[in-house]
C-alpha cells in the first residue's frame, strides 16, 4: 500500500477449516474424518497515521465460522472415540457426526512504510493479538445387532482465548502503476486457556462420563498469503490466497483404557485454514 495516512479495507473471505485428529470411525479399514467444506468468513482493517512520519496503528479484526455434518449408516462401523468401558457392542451400523468451529482474532498493529525503490514497498509490522479459538464435536452412535435400540452420545468443547504478541512483514511489488503483487507472512504467540469438556453415555439418560480440563499454554499460530494487487485512483482492490495454521489446537481427550474416567491421550493435531480472500479498500 501507498504511504496514504489512512486506508479501510474489507476481505470477504471463502476458507477450507481443517483440523487433525478428529476422526469418528472406521469403515472396511478407511478412517472417516470430517467433510470440511469452504465457508465464508469476514476481514476488516482501519489504518491510522501516527504523529511519527511514516508510522500507522492499525486495528484488524477477523471473523470465521464452520461446520459440516455427515450421516452414515447400511454398513458396520467400529466407532473411534467410545470410551472402551461404556461400548458394550463393538461395531455399529449408523453414526451421525456434527463438527463446529468459531473463530476471531482481533489484532493492534503498529506498521511503518518502506520504499526500497519505486517498485518495492515493504510494511513491517508488530503488535499484540487476541485469539479465541472453540471447536466442537458431537458424534451419535447407533447400536449393531447385538444391541439395535443403544445409542452413545459423546459431546465434546474445546475453547481457547489467548493474548500475545504478533510480527510480520508484507511486500509489495509493483509491476506497473496500477497492478502489483503483495505477500505477507507473520507468526503470533498468544498466551491463553484451554477449556475442554467432554461427556458420553446412552442418549437421553444421565451421562456416564464426564471429563473437564482447564489450563494455561503458550500457542502458536502461522500465515501467509500471496496475490495481486490493483489500484485505481484511491481505490484498491485484492485477490489473494491465505493460509493460517494453529498449532497443536486439538486438544480433546481421547480414551484408551475400561477404566472410567482412565487413561487418555490428547494434544492430537492441528488446526487449519486456507483459501481465498478477496479485498476492497479506499486510501486517503
Amino acid at each position: 500500500m501507498e504511504a496514504a495516512p489512512y486506508f479501510l479495507q474489507v476481505d470477504a473471505l471463502y476458507f477450507q477449516a481443517n483440523e487433525n485428529g478428529v476422526h469418528y470411525a472406521l469403515k472396511d479399514d478407511r478412517v472417516l474424518n470430517p467433510d470440511f467444506k469452504y465457508r465464508f468468513g469476514a476481514r476488516g482493517t482501519l489504518g491510522l497515521a501516527l504523529p511519527c512520519s511514516c508510522w500507522q496503528l492499525v486495528l484488524q479484526f477477523t471473523h470465521y465460522h464452520g461446520r459440516n455434518r455427515q450421516n452414515h449408516s447400511g454398513a458396520q462401523f467400529f466407532p473411534t472415540w467410545t470410551h472402551p468401558g461404556l461400548a458394550p457392542f463393538g461395531f455399529v451400523d449408523s453414526i451421525y457426526n456434527m463438527w463446529r468451529l468459531h473463530l476471531g482474532l482481533g489484532d493492534v498493529l503498529a506498521t511503518r512504510y518502506f520504499e526500497i525503490c519505486g517498485c518495492l514497498e515493504l510494511w513491517p509490522y508488530f503488535g499484540l493479538r487476541y485469539s479465541e479459538i472453540r471447536h466442537k464435536l458431537r458424534i451419535y452412535y447407533q447400536g449393531g445387532n447385538l444391541f439395535p435400540e443403544v445409542t452413545d452420545f459423546v459431546s465434546m468443547k474445546n475453547k481457547f482465548w489467548g493474548l500475545g504478541p504478533i510480527g510480520g512483514l508484507e511486500g509489495l511489488w509493483r509491476l506497473n502503476s496500477w497492478l502489483g503483487i503483495y505477500a505477507r507472512g507473520a507468526g503470533s504467540l498468544p498466551y491463553g486457556k484451554f477449556y475442554i469438556h467432554q461427556s458420553e453415555g446412552l442418549f437421553d439418560q444421565e451421562h456416564d462420563l464426564v471429563y473437564f480440563d482447564e489450563y494455561h499454554q503458550l500457542c502458536f499460530i502461522v500465515e501467509a498469503a500471496l496475490g495481486l494487487d490493483l489500484r485505481y485512483c484511491s481505490f484498491y482492490g485484492r485477490i489473494g490466497w491465505d493460509v493460517y495454521l494453529f498449532l497443536d489446537q486439538n486438544q480433546f481427550a481421547r480414551f484408551i483404557s475400561q477404566e472410567i474416567p482412565g487413561k487418555f491421550i490428547a494434544n492430537q493435531g492441528d488446526l487449519s485454514l486456507h483459501g481465498l480472500s478477496l479485498a476492497l479498500g479506499v486510501f486517503f
